[in-house]
Protein backbone atom coordinates (compact mmCIF):
# COMPACT_ATOMS: atom_id res chain seq x y z
CA UNK A 1 0.00 0.00 0.00
CA UNK A 2 2.63 2.30 0.69
CA UNK A 3 4.27 1.62 -3.18
CA UNK A 4 1.24 2.17 -4.28
CA UNK A 5 0.88 5.55 -2.61
CA UNK A 6 4.29 6.64 -3.40
CA UNK A 7 3.33 6.22 -7.08
CA UNK A 8 0.35 7.73 -6.95
CA UNK A 9 1.77 11.15 -5.10
CA UNK A 10 4.65 11.25 -8.35
CA UNK A 11 2.08 10.74 -10.67
CA UNK A 12 0.25 13.84 -9.19
CA UNK A 13 2.35 15.82 -8.64
CA UNK A 14 3.53 15.02 -12.21
CA UNK A 15 0.38 15.97 -13.03
CA UNK A 16 -0.16 19.34 -11.44
CA UNK A 17 2.87 20.43 -11.72
CA UNK A 18 2.64 20.39 -15.95
CA UNK A 19 -0.39 22.28 -15.59
CA UNK A 20 -0.43 26.09 -17.22
CA UNK A 21 -2.15 28.78 -15.90
CA UNK A 22 -3.85 26.28 -12.55
CA UNK A 23 -2.57 27.11 -9.17
CA UNK A 24 0.60 26.00 -8.30
CA UNK A 25 -0.04 23.86 -4.91
CA UNK A 26 1.65 20.35 -3.75
CA UNK A 27 -0.93 18.37 -4.14
CA UNK A 28 0.60 15.22 -3.10
CA UNK A 29 -0.51 13.88 -0.04
CA UNK A 30 -3.84 15.87 -0.71
CA UNK A 31 -4.91 14.27 -3.58
CA UNK A 32 -4.18 10.57 -1.89
CA UNK A 33 -6.33 11.55 0.79
CA UNK A 34 -8.59 12.89 -2.23
CA UNK A 35 -8.49 9.36 -3.95
CA UNK A 36 -8.90 7.24 -0.65
CA UNK A 37 -11.78 9.48 0.89
CA UNK A 38 -15.28 7.52 0.53
CA UNK A 39 -17.52 9.73 1.40
CA UNK A 40 -17.82 12.41 -2.23
CA UNK A 41 -20.63 12.34 -4.12
CA UNK A 42 -19.98 9.28 -6.90
CA UNK A 43 -21.03 9.27 -10.55
CA UNK A 44 -20.63 6.37 -12.82
CA UNK A 45 -20.75 5.24 -16.32
CA UNK A 46 -23.50 4.65 -18.46
CA UNK A 47 -23.62 1.09 -20.05
CA UNK A 48 -26.83 2.00 -22.09
CA UNK A 49 -28.02 5.86 -22.02
CA UNK A 50 -30.79 6.89 -19.97
CA UNK A 51 -33.12 8.61 -22.61
CA UNK A 52 -35.64 9.96 -19.99
CA UNK A 53 -34.70 13.25 -18.96
CA UNK A 54 -33.76 13.36 -15.41
CA UNK A 55 -31.85 15.47 -13.15
CA UNK A 56 -27.73 13.84 -12.75
CA UNK A 57 -25.48 14.84 -9.96
CA UNK A 58 -25.90 18.76 -8.95
CA UNK A 59 -22.83 20.84 -8.58
CA UNK A 60 -23.17 24.23 -7.92
CA UNK A 61 -20.41 24.81 -5.66
CA UNK A 62 -16.84 24.09 -4.84
CA UNK A 63 -17.20 20.42 -5.36
CA UNK A 64 -15.03 16.92 -5.73
CA UNK A 65 -17.10 14.34 -7.85
CA UNK A 66 -15.76 10.47 -7.91
CA UNK A 67 -16.15 8.80 -11.32
CA UNK A 68 -16.33 5.10 -10.71
CA UNK A 69 -16.55 2.24 -13.09
CA UNK A 70 -17.05 -1.76 -12.27
CA UNK A 71 -16.69 -0.59 -8.60
CA UNK A 72 -13.34 0.92 -8.79
CA UNK A 73 -12.26 4.64 -9.03
CA UNK A 74 -11.09 5.98 -12.61
CA UNK A 75 -10.78 9.57 -11.89
CA UNK A 76 -11.42 12.31 -9.60
CA UNK A 77 -13.33 15.76 -11.00
CA UNK A 78 -12.64 18.87 -9.17
CA UNK A 79 -15.13 21.67 -9.80
CA UNK A 80 -14.25 25.41 -8.47
CA UNK A 81 -17.11 27.40 -7.15
CA UNK A 82 -19.00 29.46 -10.15
CA UNK A 83 -17.52 32.91 -10.66
CA UNK A 84 -20.19 35.34 -11.59
CA UNK A 85 -18.52 37.18 -14.51
CA UNK A 86 -21.74 39.22 -15.86
CA UNK A 87 -25.23 39.54 -14.43
CA UNK A 88 -28.15 41.88 -16.50
CA UNK A 89 -29.02 44.73 -14.52
CA UNK A 90 -32.69 44.26 -15.38
CA UNK A 91 -34.80 41.74 -16.94
CA UNK A 92 -34.07 40.46 -20.24
CA UNK A 93 -35.85 38.75 -23.21
CA UNK A 94 -35.07 35.52 -24.86
CA UNK A 95 -31.72 36.28 -26.84
CA UNK A 96 -30.54 38.16 -24.63
CA UNK A 97 -27.72 38.31 -21.92
CA UNK A 98 -27.29 34.55 -22.95
CA UNK A 99 -25.59 32.16 -25.32
CA UNK A 100 -21.92 32.89 -23.86
CA UNK A 101 -18.70 31.86 -25.66
CA UNK A 102 -14.89 31.61 -24.03
CA UNK A 103 -11.50 32.26 -25.90
CA UNK A 104 -8.54 33.46 -26.09
CA UNK A 105 -7.34 36.74 -27.48
CA UNK A 106 -3.63 36.66 -29.30
CA UNK A 107 -1.83 37.53 -26.16
CA UNK A 108 -3.45 34.66 -24.22
CA UNK A 109 -5.95 36.71 -22.00
CA UNK A 110 -9.87 35.05 -21.34
CA UNK A 111 -12.31 36.20 -23.05
CA UNK A 112 -16.18 35.54 -22.61
CA UNK A 113 -18.61 36.99 -24.65
CA UNK A 114 -22.98 36.42 -24.47
CA UNK A 115 -25.66 37.52 -26.76
CA UNK A 116 -27.03 40.89 -26.65
CA UNK A 117 -29.70 40.58 -28.87
CA UNK A 118 -32.94 39.17 -30.62
CA UNK A 119 -32.13 35.44 -31.37
CA UNK A 120 -33.45 35.75 -34.86
CA UNK A 121 -32.53 35.54 -38.54
CA UNK A 122 -32.67 39.25 -38.63
CA UNK A 123 -29.93 39.85 -35.67
CA UNK A 124 -27.44 37.38 -38.27
CA UNK A 125 -24.01 39.35 -38.53
CA UNK A 126 -24.95 41.71 -35.71
CA UNK A 127 -22.43 42.56 -33.56
CA UNK A 128 -24.46 42.35 -30.33
CA UNK A 129 -22.62 41.00 -27.75
CA UNK A 130 -21.72 41.84 -24.06
CA UNK A 131 -17.60 40.98 -23.20
CA UNK A 132 -15.51 40.92 -20.01
CA UNK A 133 -11.93 40.03 -20.51
CA UNK A 134 -9.69 38.35 -17.34
CA UNK A 135 -5.84 38.86 -17.71
CA UNK A 136 -5.30 36.20 -14.65
CA UNK A 137 -6.71 33.04 -15.95
CA UNK A 138 -10.84 33.68 -14.58
CA UNK A 139 -9.52 35.46 -11.10
CA UNK A 140 -11.10 38.79 -12.20
CA UNK A 141 -12.51 40.75 -14.95
CA UNK A 142 -13.16 43.25 -15.99
CA UNK A 143 -15.34 44.89 -18.92
CA UNK A 144 -14.58 45.06 -22.18
CA UNK A 145 -15.79 47.40 -24.81
CA UNK A 146 -14.83 47.63 -28.24
CA UNK A 147 -12.09 44.89 -28.25
CA UNK A 148 -9.28 45.79 -30.17
CA UNK A 149 -11.61 46.62 -33.45
CA UNK A 150 -12.78 43.01 -34.43
CA UNK A 151 -14.46 40.54 -32.76
CA UNK A 152 -13.40 36.99 -32.56
CA UNK A 153 -16.18 34.36 -33.28
CA UNK A 154 -17.21 30.95 -32.24
CA UNK A 155 -16.87 28.66 -35.25
CA UNK A 156 -12.99 29.32 -35.96
CA UNK A 157 -9.72 27.77 -36.05
CA UNK A 158 -5.95 28.41 -34.81
CA UNK A 159 -3.83 26.97 -37.96
CA UNK A 160 -0.32 26.12 -37.09
CA UNK A 161 1.11 29.01 -38.89
CA UNK A 162 -0.62 31.44 -35.92
CA UNK A 163 -3.24 32.76 -37.82
CA UNK A 164 -6.90 32.23 -36.93
CA UNK A 165 -8.99 31.86 -39.85
CA UNK A 166 -13.65 31.83 -38.37
CA UNK A 167 -16.87 31.97 -40.05
CA UNK A 168 -17.94 35.63 -40.09
CA UNK A 169 -21.65 35.46 -41.27
CA UNK A 170 -22.70 38.64 -42.89
CA UNK A 171 -26.38 40.52 -42.44
CA UNK A 172 -29.19 38.76 -44.23
CA UNK A 173 -29.89 39.98 -47.57
CA UNK A 174 -33.19 41.14 -48.67
CA UNK A 175 -34.21 39.07 -52.00
CA UNK A 176 -36.74 41.17 -53.16
CA UNK A 177 -33.52 44.11 -53.60
CA UNK A 178 -32.06 42.29 -56.77
CA UNK A 179 -32.92 43.08 -59.75
CA UNK A 180 -33.59 39.44 -60.99
CA UNK A 181 -34.00 36.58 -59.04
CA UNK A 182 -34.24 32.40 -59.12
CA UNK A 183 -37.71 31.26 -58.12
CA UNK A 184 -37.45 28.83 -55.33
CA UNK A 185 -37.71 25.23 -55.46
CA UNK A 186 -40.69 25.06 -53.40
CA UNK A 187 -44.08 26.61 -54.60
CA UNK A 188 -45.68 27.29 -51.37
CA UNK A 189 -43.25 28.36 -48.67
CA UNK A 190 -42.62 25.70 -45.21
CA UNK A 191 -43.08 27.28 -42.05
CA UNK A 192 -42.54 30.56 -43.94
CA UNK A 193 -39.35 29.33 -45.56
CA UNK A 194 -38.59 29.48 -49.42
CA UNK A 195 -35.54 27.28 -50.80
CA UNK A 196 -33.36 28.03 -53.65
CA UNK A 197 -30.23 26.51 -55.14
CA UNK A 198 -27.20 27.91 -53.81
CA UNK A 199 -25.91 27.08 -57.50
CA UNK A 200 -28.48 29.52 -58.95
CA UNK A 201 -28.06 32.77 -56.50
CA UNK A 202 -26.46 35.98 -57.02
CA UNK A 203 -22.69 35.72 -56.25
CA UNK A 204 -23.20 37.59 -52.85
CA UNK A 205 -25.50 35.12 -51.70
CA UNK A 206 -22.87 32.49 -52.56
CA UNK A 207 -20.26 30.53 -50.89
CA UNK A 208 -19.11 31.45 -47.38
CA UNK A 209 -17.28 34.37 -45.65
CA UNK A 210 -14.39 34.12 -43.19
CA UNK A 211 -11.99 36.26 -41.74
CA UNK A 212 -8.03 35.41 -41.61
CA UNK A 213 -6.78 37.16 -38.67
CA UNK A 214 -2.70 37.61 -37.97
CA UNK A 215 -1.83 38.66 -34.46
CA UNK A 216 1.50 39.63 -34.96
CA UNK A 217 0.92 41.99 -37.50
CA UNK A 218 -3.26 42.76 -36.02
CA UNK A 219 -4.33 42.54 -39.56
CA UNK A 220 -7.63 40.70 -40.18
CA UNK A 221 -8.46 39.65 -44.19
CA UNK A 222 -11.72 39.20 -45.39
CA UNK A 223 -12.44 35.97 -47.26
CA UNK A 224 -15.82 35.40 -49.67
CA UNK A 225 -14.88 31.55 -50.24
CA UNK A 226 -16.74 29.15 -52.88
CA UNK A 227 -18.71 26.19 -51.94
CA UNK A 228 -18.28 23.25 -54.39
CA UNK A 229 -21.86 21.47 -52.75
CA UNK A 230 -23.93 19.75 -55.79
CA UNK A 231 -27.48 20.33 -54.83
CA UNK A 232 -26.62 22.70 -51.63
CA UNK A 233 -29.58 25.05 -50.73
CA UNK A 234 -30.12 28.20 -49.10
CA UNK A 235 -33.03 28.96 -47.52
CA UNK A 236 -34.69 32.79 -47.15
CA UNK A 237 -36.93 33.27 -44.18
CA UNK A 238 -39.90 36.29 -45.55
CA UNK A 239 -37.66 37.08 -48.11
CA UNK A 240 -34.56 37.69 -46.20
CA UNK A 241 -31.66 35.35 -46.70
CA UNK A 242 -29.41 34.58 -44.05
CA UNK A 243 -25.38 33.51 -45.62
CA UNK A 244 -24.67 31.48 -42.48
CA UNK A 245 -22.03 28.34 -42.02
CA UNK A 246 -21.93 26.86 -38.94
CA UNK A 247 -19.67 24.24 -37.43
CA UNK A 248 -16.17 23.08 -36.21
CA UNK A 249 -13.44 23.43 -38.54
CA UNK A 250 -10.22 21.49 -37.26
CA UNK A 251 -6.83 21.18 -39.12
CA UNK A 252 -5.63 18.34 -40.42
CA UNK A 253 -1.71 16.41 -39.92
CA UNK A 254 -1.31 17.56 -43.25
CA UNK A 255 -2.47 21.18 -43.27
CA UNK A 256 -5.91 20.56 -44.50
CA UNK A 257 -8.93 22.23 -43.17
CA UNK A 258 -12.31 19.94 -42.55
CA UNK A 259 -15.77 21.57 -41.34
CA UNK A 260 -18.39 19.76 -39.70
CA UNK A 261 -21.71 22.57 -40.93
CA UNK A 262 -25.23 22.73 -40.58
CA UNK A 263 -27.75 25.38 -42.22
CA UNK A 264 -27.91 23.73 -45.49
CA UNK A 265 -30.65 21.52 -46.63
CA UNK A 266 -30.74 19.44 -49.87
CA UNK A 267 -33.76 17.48 -51.36
CA UNK A 268 -34.40 13.83 -52.32
CA UNK A 269 -34.79 12.20 -55.71
CA UNK A 270 -38.22 13.57 -56.17
CA UNK A 271 -37.24 17.01 -55.56
CA UNK A 272 -39.06 17.11 -52.16
CA UNK A 273 -36.71 19.22 -49.23
CA UNK A 274 -35.44 17.32 -46.57
CA UNK A 275 -34.99 17.93 -43.10
CA UNK A 276 -31.79 19.25 -42.30
CA UNK A 277 -28.34 17.19 -41.70
CA UNK A 278 -24.95 17.82 -41.47
CA UNK A 279 -22.59 18.45 -44.18
CA UNK A 280 -19.05 17.69 -44.01
CA UNK A 281 -16.34 20.11 -45.97
CA UNK A 282 -12.82 20.31 -46.95
CA UNK A 283 -10.55 23.51 -47.73
CA UNK A 284 -6.86 22.34 -49.05
CA UNK A 285 -6.37 26.42 -49.34
CA UNK A 286 -6.75 27.46 -45.78
CA UNK A 287 -9.87 28.31 -46.07
CA UNK A 288 -10.65 29.87 -49.63
CA UNK A 289 -12.45 27.11 -51.21
CA UNK A 290 -14.33 24.29 -49.90
CA UNK A 291 -15.80 20.92 -51.21
CA UNK A 292 -18.30 18.85 -49.87
CA UNK A 293 -17.15 15.07 -48.70
CA UNK A 294 -19.50 14.07 -46.70
CA UNK A 295 -23.30 14.40 -44.80
CA UNK A 296 -25.10 12.80 -42.08
CA UNK A 297 -28.43 13.24 -43.54
CA UNK A 298 -31.42 13.23 -40.55
CA UNK A 299 -33.09 9.72 -39.97
CA UNK A 300 -35.62 9.37 -36.97
CA UNK A 301 -34.27 7.36 -34.41
CA UNK A 302 -37.08 4.75 -34.58
CA UNK A 303 -35.22 3.84 -37.98
CA UNK A 304 -36.14 4.53 -41.95
CA UNK A 305 -34.67 6.17 -45.32
CA UNK A 306 -33.38 9.44 -44.81
CA UNK A 307 -35.31 10.27 -48.46
CA UNK A 308 -38.56 9.90 -46.38
CA UNK A 309 -37.78 12.57 -43.79
CA UNK A 310 -39.45 15.23 -45.64
CA UNK A 311 -38.77 18.57 -44.22
CA UNK A 312 -42.08 20.18 -42.53
CA UNK A 313 -40.53 23.15 -40.12
CA UNK A 314 -39.01 20.80 -37.44
CA UNK A 315 -35.23 21.16 -38.86
CA UNK A 316 -33.90 18.38 -38.19
CA UNK A 317 -30.10 17.82 -37.11
CA UNK A 318 -28.18 21.56 -36.19
CA UNK A 319 -25.66 22.57 -33.78
CA UNK A 320 -23.07 19.97 -34.50
CA UNK A 321 -19.92 19.46 -32.63
CA UNK A 322 -16.82 17.16 -33.78
CA UNK A 323 -13.52 16.05 -32.96
CA UNK A 324 -10.80 14.07 -34.18
CA UNK A 325 -9.82 10.90 -31.76
CA UNK A 326 -6.43 9.14 -31.68
CA UNK A 327 -6.68 6.70 -33.90
CA UNK A 328 -7.94 9.27 -36.67
CA UNK A 329 -11.77 8.88 -36.48
CA UNK A 330 -14.00 11.39 -36.35
CA UNK A 331 -16.94 11.77 -34.00
CA UNK A 332 -19.94 13.93 -34.12
CA UNK A 333 -22.46 15.09 -31.70
CA UNK A 334 -25.71 16.68 -32.54
CA UNK A 335 -28.74 18.31 -31.97
CA UNK A 336 -31.80 16.30 -32.90
CA UNK A 337 -34.74 18.68 -33.43
CA UNK A 338 -36.24 20.54 -30.57
CA UNK A 339 -35.28 20.28 -27.50
CA UNK A 340 -36.80 17.63 -25.64
CA UNK A 341 -35.59 14.77 -27.85
CA UNK A 342 -32.06 13.14 -27.60
CA UNK A 343 -28.74 14.28 -28.86
CA UNK A 344 -26.97 11.83 -31.20
CA UNK A 345 -23.57 10.59 -32.16
CA UNK A 346 -22.16 9.51 -35.39
CA UNK A 347 -18.70 8.65 -36.43
CA UNK A 348 -16.27 8.60 -39.55
CA UNK A 349 -13.39 6.09 -40.07
CA UNK A 350 -12.12 7.80 -43.37
CA UNK A 351 -11.77 11.60 -42.43
CA UNK A 352 -15.68 13.08 -43.14
CA UNK A 353 -16.46 11.14 -46.44
CA UNK A 354 -18.65 8.07 -44.56
CA UNK A 355 -20.69 8.13 -41.52
CA UNK A 356 -22.27 5.64 -39.23
CA UNK A 357 -26.06 6.03 -38.34
CA UNK A 358 -26.39 8.26 -36.20
CA UNK A 359 -27.83 6.69 -32.31
CA UNK A 360 -28.90 8.12 -29.31
CA UNK A 361 -26.61 9.39 -26.69
CA UNK A 362 -28.23 11.10 -24.04
CA UNK A 363 -32.24 11.94 -23.30
CA UNK A 364 -32.17 15.71 -24.11
CA UNK A 365 -30.07 18.64 -25.16
CA UNK A 366 -29.32 22.00 -27.57
CA UNK A 367 -26.05 22.86 -28.66
CA UNK A 368 -23.76 20.38 -27.38
CA UNK A 369 -19.73 21.12 -27.46
CA UNK A 370 -17.33 18.49 -27.28
CA UNK A 371 -13.88 19.22 -26.27
CA UNK A 372 -11.17 16.15 -26.75
CA UNK A 373 -9.02 16.87 -23.48
CA UNK A 374 -6.53 14.19 -23.21
CA UNK A 375 -5.80 10.94 -25.07
CA UNK A 376 -7.99 9.25 -23.06
CA UNK A 377 -11.12 11.93 -21.75
CA UNK A 378 -13.87 13.18 -24.18
CA UNK A 379 -15.95 15.85 -22.42
CA UNK A 380 -19.69 17.22 -23.65
CA UNK A 381 -21.01 20.05 -22.36
CA UNK A 382 -25.16 20.22 -23.67
CA UNK A 383 -28.73 21.36 -21.53
CA UNK A 384 -31.91 22.57 -21.63
CA UNK A 385 -33.73 21.63 -19.33
CA UNK A 386 -30.43 22.92 -17.05
CA UNK A 387 -26.80 22.35 -18.09
CA UNK A 388 -25.21 18.95 -17.67
CA UNK A 389 -21.14 17.88 -17.86
CA UNK A 390 -20.51 13.95 -19.32
CA UNK A 391 -17.02 12.72 -19.64
CA UNK A 392 -15.91 10.00 -21.84
CA UNK A 393 -12.89 8.04 -20.18
CA UNK A 394 -12.13 5.92 -23.15
CA UNK A 395 -12.27 8.75 -25.62
CA UNK A 396 -14.55 7.16 -28.27
CA UNK A 397 -17.50 8.76 -26.84
CA UNK A 398 -20.20 5.59 -27.25
CA UNK A 399 -20.16 5.60 -23.38
CA UNK A 400 -20.76 8.07 -21.07
CA UNK A 401 -20.70 9.15 -17.55
CA UNK A 402 -24.06 10.12 -15.82
CA UNK A 403 -24.65 13.81 -16.15
CA UNK A 404 -23.21 16.23 -13.75
CA UNK A 405 -25.95 19.31 -13.44
CA UNK A 406 -24.17 22.46 -13.14
CA UNK A 407 -27.83 23.36 -11.59
CA UNK A 408 -31.20 22.22 -10.34
CA UNK A 409 -33.78 21.82 -12.72
CA UNK A 410 -36.46 19.54 -11.25
CA UNK A 411 -39.04 21.05 -8.15
CA UNK A 412 -39.35 19.17 -4.56
CA UNK A 413 -42.52 17.22 -6.96
CA UNK A 414 -40.05 15.97 -9.47
CA UNK A 415 -41.36 17.89 -12.05
CA UNK A 416 -39.19 20.08 -14.59
CA UNK A 417 -39.16 23.40 -13.65
CA UNK A 418 -41.79 25.50 -15.64
CA UNK A 419 -39.19 28.46 -16.25
CA UNK A 420 -36.22 28.37 -18.09
CA UNK A 421 -33.00 27.81 -15.74
CA UNK A 422 -30.20 28.92 -18.33
CA UNK A 423 -30.40 28.83 -21.98
CA UNK A 424 -28.90 25.38 -22.05
CA UNK A 425 -25.78 26.81 -24.12
CA UNK A 426 -22.23 26.19 -22.84
CA UNK A 427 -18.83 26.51 -24.12
CA UNK A 428 -15.53 24.87 -22.82
CA UNK A 429 -11.62 25.79 -23.45
CA UNK A 430 -9.08 23.45 -22.82
CA UNK A 431 -6.22 24.46 -20.69
CA UNK A 432 -4.02 21.68 -20.33
CA UNK A 433 -3.98 17.87 -20.52
CA UNK A 434 -6.60 17.68 -17.24
CA UNK A 435 -7.68 21.01 -16.71
CA UNK A 436 -10.22 23.15 -18.77
CA UNK A 437 -13.11 26.23 -18.81
CA UNK A 438 -16.73 26.47 -18.61
CA UNK A 439 -19.15 28.92 -19.38
CA UNK A 440 -22.96 29.23 -19.24
CA UNK A 441 -25.92 30.75 -18.63
CA UNK A 442 -27.62 31.02 -14.99
CA UNK A 443 -31.52 32.99 -15.28
CA UNK A 444 -31.89 32.06 -11.14
CA UNK A 445 -29.15 33.49 -9.74
CA UNK A 446 -30.33 36.94 -7.08
CA UNK A 447 -28.49 40.32 -7.40
CA UNK A 448 -28.15 42.51 -4.36
CA UNK A 449 -31.80 42.83 -3.80
CA UNK A 450 -32.72 39.50 -4.57
CA UNK A 451 -33.91 39.51 -8.00
CA UNK A 452 -33.61 37.36 -10.61
CA UNK A 453 -31.61 37.99 -13.00
CA UNK A 454 -29.13 36.21 -16.14
CA UNK A 455 -26.00 36.11 -15.01
CA UNK A 456 -22.56 34.20 -17.21
CA UNK A 457 -21.21 32.13 -15.04
CA UNK A 458 -17.60 30.89 -15.26
CA UNK A 459 -15.60 27.45 -13.63
CA UNK A 460 -12.46 26.01 -13.52
CA UNK A 461 -12.89 21.76 -13.70
CA UNK A 462 -9.83 19.49 -13.22
CA UNK A 463 -9.81 16.02 -13.72
CA UNK A 464 -7.09 13.42 -11.93
CA UNK A 465 -7.16 10.23 -13.76
CA UNK A 466 -5.81 7.19 -12.39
Amino acid sequence: MNNVKLILSFVLIIVFYSCNGVDSITFSQDLIDIWENNNYEIIEEENNPNLTIHEGCISNKKDTIRFVNNGETNAIILFDNPKIVAQAEKEEDWGFFQFPKLYRDFSGNLIVKWQMKEDSHTAYGVDGYGRVMSKDEGASWATVDDYLGYSIEQYKVYLKNGELLQVKNPTSKDILSYGSFPPPVNEEAIANISFYKESELPDELRGVYFELLDGKSNTVTPIHAVLDDDGLLRYAIENLMPIVWWGDIKEELDGSLVAGVYGGFYQNAQEQVLKMGITFYKSEDRGYSWRAIGRIPYVAIEGGDYETFIYDGDSGYSEPTFEILEDGTYICIMRNRNWSVPLCVSYSKDKGYNWTRPVPITPNGVKPRLLKLNKELLVLASGRPGLQLRFSFNNNGEKWSEPIEMMPFVDEEGNIKSTRETCGYADLLKVDDQTFYMVYSDFATLNQEGERRKSIIFRKITVIQH
